[in-house]
């Protein structure tokens, strides 16, 4: 039902021949107001004389034909399938995919339904797969959690102990063992002992990033210098969950954000090593580190360039509740224990004078 426009031909007075695309038909009546005969049904006309404009309604079926049409194209059209009485999601790549109790993906159809039904599910699967990409980044300020509670009694070096089959009695051997065994305990800390006894404990550690350590031991005075990884070795993105998308999403960090991941990561690296020195043996008295990493400075060229220092004593280390090292913030710790380690405005480490 609605407007069209026509070509008529009149043969007889109150009888008019229509031409359309539709084919031929037949109108009686007078002009504005006929009834018209056709392969197509009958229709009642009314007009605008000499307009051309008409309204056409067919009289031979019920108005609600479109209706009925559409009710048995329904009927022929293909039935949708039900709705699962189970639903998963899972993460597949970034994104998640919603699947029924056969593993088969969910009708496009019932997405929207399912979707809503496990909004709570969806989020919690995109947030704690963001947080198990993020683990490698955020356990880089995590280093010091380690640090042991006990410390490892300081062990003596066997250097020039007398070996028994260099002396002809028994009583001679233990002579210059007893002899030998007095000299070590008025010479001080074993320095030789102490040096392997650190290297082996920070030897066992594990590092995220490539980190060097070279040491010197000199009564019981522990000398660290250490390389630390450049902040361009970090990583630079993180990955967060995006919900109205229902997928994961790779963001670049901004350079304030990693300075301050470098910075976190720098100390984190330093307590570390002081914490794991100090246990390694009860002989280290003292530990004083200085940090340094390659940069481009002033004149352009790439060079070492020192950027933390800190000497600690055992004391100084005993006011450290260890039992409570994941809660310690490592920049506030080392700033307790007097470290020189501070930033410019962009968040970059400033140089510092090594320790000697």
């Amino acid at each position: 039902m609605g407007f069209r426009f026509q070509k008529r031909i009149t043969l007889f007075p109150g009888l008019r021949l229509n031409l359309s695309k539709s084919g031929v038909s037949m109108s009686a009546g007078p002009r504005g107001a006929s009834v018209t005969v056709g392969k197509n049904g009958i229709y009642g006309n009314v007009g605008i004389p000499g307009s051309g404009l008409s309204w056409r309604e067919r009289l031979d079926k019920p108005s609600g034909l479109s209706r009925s049409r559409n009710d048995e194209y329904r009927e022929q059209a293909p039935s949708l399938p039900p709705m699962p009485a189970s639903a998963q999601a899972r993460l597949v790549g970034n994104g998640i995919e919603l699947v029924d109790g056969g593993g088969d993906p969910i009708h496009p159809a019932h997405l929207a339904n399912v979707k809503s039904q496990m909004k709570d599910l969806i989020r919690g699967l995109l947030e704690d797969n963001a947080t198990a990409r993020n683990d490698a980044l955020d356990a880089l300020r995590r280093l010091h959690h380690d640090i042991p509670r006990s410390v490892a009694p300081a062990q003596a070096s066997n250097a020039g102990k007398p070996q028994s089959h260099h002396f002809p009695s028994h009583s001679e051997y233990m002579e210059a063992l007893m002899k030998w065994r007095a000299d070590q305990a008025n010479s001080g800390p074993d320095d030789a002992a102490i040096a392997d006894a650190v290297l082996q404990a920070l030897g066992a550690l594990d590092w995220p990033a490539e980190t060097n350590i070279a040491l010197d031991v000199a009564n019981g005075r522990l000398l660290l210098d250490v390389d630390l990884p450049e902040i361009e070795e970090m990583p630079a993105t993180r990955w967060s969950a995006l919900i109205s998308k229902m997928e994961l999403v790779e963001k670049p960090m901004s350079q304030k954000d990693l300075a301050c991941l470098y910075l976190d990561h720098v100390c984190s690296a330093i307590a570390r090593l002081i914490g794991h020195s100090f246990a390694a043996s009860s002989a280290v008295h003292t530990v004083a580190l200085s940090a340094y990493t390659q940069r481009t400075g002033s004149t352009g060229r790439l060079s070492d360039e020192y950027v933390a220092t800190v000497s600690v004593t055992r004391d100084a280390w005993g006011t450290v509740d260890v039992s409570q090292i994941h809660a310690i913030d490592p920049h506030n710790l080392l700033r307790h224990l007097g470290a020189n380690i501070d930033t410019n405005a962009r968040g970059m480490l400033l140089v510092q004078k090594p320790l000697t």
